[in-house]
């Protein structure tokens, strides 16, 4: 009997020191496992730490020079090649050709304002406005410049102001085009002799295109955009005074320049003879 308790009691502690070395043996196990866990855990934030991105593209193929240089270089011909461009290239500048640039009833339907007038340092100064400049006459314009190179002259009223002046480059430069380069003189009195003002007024800008032609003989070919009649002042030319009738391009003053008008422009500039560009109705249009 004493013998049979005996066995009992070795075979519970042999039990009891399998069970002791399995549960040892399975944490020694669980420890290692943690411990190349951790290992695993911190080479992998030290890589991402080096870049960010290198567990997220950590499944890809080992990058191959030769076919990014190749895609590279596709991608850059594409986007050469089908990247939207608002415009055309321009030609380029040819300073022996010159647009005389009107604005109002050219650029912009011929109506009161263009301008307004705000307080800077206590005093009232201009500030110009292009909110109705007409899209459709600029891309006219700079289908000229584009196709000619001519440079810009501005014989508008909107010369006499610097800051008149800074509106129409700025949308010149809107339409990627160059920004004038000069404007009409601005000192010529009107012949207060003539009965009608408006032929004065003719006759005068007629005057400031000439004398501004006089101090640049370089030009060669010239172009007057204008809702005015230029032929007009030839009636009855001042000396010195160049012919109008050749070189105008009248606009619709509230239409502005349209493609026909810019396609005359184009011919004119290039030295062609061309029947006079004027309107046979010009609608009268009230400033008010």
């Amino acid at each position: 009997m004493a013998e049979k308790e005996g066995e009992k009691e070795r075979a519970a502690r042999e039990k009891l020191d399998r069970v002791k070395r399995g549960v040892a043996e399975a944490k020694r196990k669980q420890k290692e496992e943690e411990e190349q866990a951790k290992k695993k855990a911190k080479t992998s934030v030290s890589v991402e730490e080096e870049d960010p991105l290198a567990s997220l593209y950590a499944g890809l193929p080992e990058a191959d020079p030769e076919k990014d240089k190749e895609f590279k270089q596709r991608m850059e011909e594409q986007k050469e090649q089908s990247a939207w461009k608002r415009f055309s290239k321009l030609a380029p500048p040819d300073t022996t050709k010159a647009i005389f640039l009107d604005v109002d009833g050219v650029l912009r339907p011929l109506t009161a304002g263009g301008f307004r007038s705000m307080m800077v340092d206590g005093e009232w100064a201009l500030k110009s406005e292009t909110a109705d400049f007409i899209s459709g006459a600029m891309i006219a314009l700079r289908h000229i410049v584009e196709h000619t190179g001519a440079i810009i002259v501005l014989s508008s009223e909107w010369r006499r102001d610097e800051p008149m002046r800074e509106g129409v480059n700025s949308i010149l430069r809107d339409y990627e085009m160059p920004e004038m380069v000069s404007w009409t003189p601005t000192d010529l009195q009107r012949d207060m002799g003539t009965e009608n003002p408006f032929l004065a007024f003719t006759e005068r800008r007629a005057r400031e295109i000439s004398a501004w032609l006089n101090k640049n003989p370089q030009i060669r070919q010239w172009v007057v955009l204008d809702d005015i009649n230029m032929a007009d002042a030839d009636a009855d030319r001042k000396p010195g005074t160049l012919r109008m009738t050749e070189r105008i391009v009248q606009t619709h003053r509230k239409l502005g320049i349209t493609m026909d008008n810019a396609r005359a422009s184009v011919r004119i500039l290039n030295g062609e003879k061309l029947p006079p560009q004027v309107l046979k109705v010009q609608p009268h249009v009230e400033l008010i």
